[in-house]
């Protein structure tokens, strides 16, 4: 009984707590992300606000992990691409931004993003670029699209096949694991905790990386 007391305690402790936030900032949030997002705006979802941690890369992590797709979760946001050492960082811009990072030679492009989710329960954003100008889509983003989307009605892992130069997906053993417990957030604060939470929206031109690139141009 003493070892079960103490377990219980232990789970307790683990629990994510509820964050309270004012009505006044999810409307600031759900203001934002819409006017972030490229595609038709219009954001459903719940308030209840949890202390997760919501990640952003190019496939789930970690390697070869288990995932499921949100099937109505897909908007679509202008981002730059940063080089982190061998990581490659994906940063949202404001409409208001991408003029001024164009005229610093720096590139922007639409990419849907993907809400991911594994069976410990980790979120993450994925992002797939669209395509070019030209129309034409990058052979790693459309077999990656493909992957995320396998994921929305049963259990994947992605893995790169090099020799062929695309992602692939594998499916989960049939009931290995159980439907996936979405949290009840609302997708502009699942937004705002991927991105702005870990300094990876452009906003304003103070922001770090636009002080660094715009000193790189003084510099030459």
């Amino acid at each position: 009984m003493a070892e079960e007391t103490k377990r219980q305690m232990s789970e307790e402790t683990i629990k994510p707590k509820l964050e309270l936030v004012s009505s006044e900032e999810l409307d600031e949030e759900e203001e934002e992300f819409r006017r972030l997002r490229r595609d038709v705006p219009g954001v459903k979802g719940a308030a209840d606000i949890g202390m997760l941690t919501v990640s952003v890369g190019r496939q789930p992590t970690p390697k070869n992990e288990f995932f499921r797709t949100h099937k109505d979760f897909q908007p679509v946001v202008s981002l730059v691409s940063v080089d982190v050492g061998l990581d490659k960082h994906f940063v949202a811009v404001d409409p208001s931004m991408l003029e001024p990072l164009k005229s610093l030679g720096i590139k922007t492009s639409d990419h849907v993003l993907y809400l991911t989710i594994t069976p410990r329960g980790a979120l993450r954003w994925i992002p797939v670029s669209g395509p070019d100008e030209e129309g034409q889509m990058n052979e790693w983003s459309r077999t990656k699209e493909l992957a995320l989307l396998d994921g929305v009605d049963a259990w994947h892992r992605m893995y790169v096949d090099r020799e062929a130069g695309a992602y692939r997906s594998f499916p989960a053993p049939i009931g290995r694991f159980g439907e996936p417990a979405w949290p009840t957030i609302k997708q502009a604060k699942l937004f705002k905790m991927g991105f702005r939470y870990k300094v990876r929206l452009i906003a304003r031109a103070h922001h770090p990386l636009v002080q660094k690139w715009a000193d790189r141009d003084s510099d030459k």
